[in-house]
């Protein structure tokens, strides 16, 4: 804390300086008055005044740096709120730019675009807060969607909870906007998830020990654990999974975690042959999910394609 006057700054406690200062102008450097210093005579003689220090810089404010600092702050608040409803932070609502936020739009960004396009040492960089913004715009006219209860009822929840909506139409965003998906291909995968899932992404085999929207299982569930700690992340938030989805499917990696090589090439390959040949047919779409890139060996491929169909009626 210091008083200026003038250009000088004081922060000692001796008692000439204000002295020396009397009548002087003070320059208020947030509203960019100057008034007139009155006189010190009266003031106690145990009042703190503060002298002259080169080693201290006081910043200088203004209206505008003010003005920033408020609107950053309503920024930060506003995408927190957009990222914990598509499923990507958990944390406090307020203005500060916590590392737990940061580390939320990172996520962000490898699960709708692949890669951290925007640094965000200095804040949200216009073009990450336009994407947030329009992925959060489409994931509330999902939830929004007035078949949503209906659907959900025909699928088995009698009465369906707030977080299954969420659950539902976050998965619909994500794969709509994130991977690029139709409607017939988004219906076929969410069928799958219905089968593995519920849409939970906590949902756990405990007897396979398969975790996860798409139940990951075996080396997969590991990579998925190996993806989530190097990130910082936790694997059980569903934007996680979203980014490990991507991650998975993409490209072909080259030495993971457990010492193997390309190990996810199969996947890669058949995402590509997904989005290319099942783009209008959402049975078709279920049944080559469910051989190729979720790859279960039960005998759920009907019920699977039905949950698909009612999804498409749904969102189509």
């Amino acid at each position: 804390m210091g008083i200026k006057t003038g250009v000088d700054v004081y922060d000692n406690l001796y008692s000439q300086y204000l002295q020396e200062e009397l009548q002087k102008q003070v320059y208020d450097g947030l509203t960019g008055e100057r008034s007139e210093v009155q006189s010190c005579k009266s003031f106690p003689e145990t009042a703190v005044v503060y002298e002259k220090s080169e080693a201290y810089d006081f910043p200088a404010y203004s209206v505008s740096s003010v003005q920033s600092s408020l609107s950053d702050s309503a920024l930060n608040s506003k995408m927190k709120t957009y990222l914990s409803d598509l499923g990507f932070y958990n944390g406090e609502k307020g203005g500060a730019y916590t590392e737990e936020f940061k580390t939320a739009l990172k996520c962000f960004q490898q699960a709708y675009w692949g890669s951290e396009r925007c640094d965000l040492k200095n804040g949200i960089p216009s073009m990450l807060q336009s994407q947030i913004e329009s992925v959060g715009a489409a994931y509330y006219t999902n939830l929004t969607n007035s078949r949503l209860t209906d659907a959900l009822k025909k699928l088995g929840f009698s009465s369906p909870s707030t977080e299954l909506k969420q659950n539902f139409a976050r998965i619909q965003t994500f794969f709509e906007k994130g991977m690029g998906c139709t409607k017939y291909q988004v219906a076929g995968i969410m069928g799958n998830i219905m089968q593995e899932s519920t849409f939970d992404p906590k949902a756990e085999r405990k007897s396979s020990g398969a975790f996860g929207i798409l139940q990951w299982n075996g080396n997969r569930r590991k990579f998925l654990e190996d993806f989530a700690s190097k990130g910082g992340y936790s694997y059980e938030n569903m934007g996680v999974q979203f980014a490990y989805f991507r991650y998975e499917v993409s490209s072909t990696w080259k030495t993971d975690c457990l010492g193997g090589y390309a190990q996810n090439s199969n996947y890669v390959d058949s995402w590509r042959k997904f989005k290319s040949d099942y783009q209008h047919d959402f049975y078709g779409a279920s049944d080559f999910f469910f051989d190729n890139i979720e790859q279960s060996y039960d005998s759920t491929k009907q019920i699977r394609r039905n949950y698909s169909s009612i999804i498409y009626q749904a969102i189509c």
